[in-house]
């Protein structure tokens, strides 16, 4: 893995130790984070970056919950903007691959269910230098704006408890569907648990199969570490990467006021390695 995040990293901490004014409750959010990955692929360099704003319906009220799960406990309807690039780079060969979705999320009052809508797009660009050796002329190719519309359904049986299944356009929910579920519960004093598992079953594209699962212990209000797996099946094994894949990840995440936050995260995987660095700021 790459160091040249480390001085970022370490920037980053130091910034964000200094003293700002605590705030119990918040309506908006803004978070950033930046990924330098490792892959098997051939590129000798990949980077990703992503940034959301989130603005919830009402404030939310961070008292007695761990800061990061408080919306989420308070079951916080929220509407939310994302943008995220990857960048592909290696001789004479560069891509670019671009993402960015709107949606809300929506608990309804006094009741079980939560619902959730959007609509994602993404784009991407492939450029190859000439190539003088071999009187190879420049290439450019792409795609522009693609979008599909997503629509969430769950239910909330008991407190910090959200069971869901997304669905998106253009897929027959006979070929394609998921079950995700989160738990955050209380422990002792400040400590809690946030527990997370999803599984999808695609007949659409590969992989067909896939799990993950998730566990943060929070220390208390602030400060959080855990990690997780996912599992992929392939049922094409002449495909590149045509293989049962897992990846393995480790995370940690503090907040250092009510409203400032870093998380930095790592993941060891089957084909690629990755350390990422995110911020968030709450007003």
């Amino acid at each position: 893995m790459k160091i040249k995040l480390l001085p970022a990293i370490i920037a980053a901490a130091g910034f964000l130790t200094a003293p700002f004014a605590l705030a119990a409750t918040y309506q908006s959010e803004i978070s950033v984070s930046y990924a330098d990955i490792d892959s098997d692929a051939g590129a000798d360099d990949i980077y990703a970056a992503a940034v959301e704003g989130k603005y919830y319906i009402s404030p939310v009220d961070t008292s007695g919950h761990p800061l990061a799960e408080a919306a989420f406990l308070e079951k916080a309807s929220n509407i939310y903007v994302t943008a995220a690039v990857q960048q592909w780079k290696d001789d004479g060969f560069h891509a670019d691959v671009y993402e960015r979705s709107v949606g809300i999320d929506f608990f309804v009052p006094n009741s079980l269910f939560y619902l959730g809508a959007g609509v994602r797009e993404d784009k991407y660009q492939t450029k190859y230098s000439a190539d003088t050796t071999n009187g190879a002329s420049a290439i450019t190719f792409g795609r522009s704006w693609d979008s599909e519309w997503f629509v969430k359904a769950g239910i909330t049986p008991i407190d910090g408890l959200l069971i869901w299944s997304e669905f998106v356009e253009d897929s027959d929910i006979s070929e394609k569907w998921n079950i995700n579920g989160k738990y955050v519960v209380a422990l002792t004093g400040e400590q809690a648990l946030n527990i997370e598992a999803s599984y999808e079953n695609s007949d659409e594209y590969f992989p067909a199969e896939a799990w993950s699962g998730a566990v943060d212990y929070y220390i208390d209000r602030h400060l959080s570490v855990g990690g997780g797996f996912t599992h992929s099946t392939f049922e094409n094994e002449g495909l590149n990467r045509g293989e049962d894949a897992t990846d393995y990840f480790i995370r940690a995440r503090n907040y250092f006021t009510d409203n400032i936050g870093v998380e930095l995260g790592y993941v060891d995987g089957e084909h690629e390695d990755s350390l990422t660095l995110g911020a968030s700021i709450r007003f």
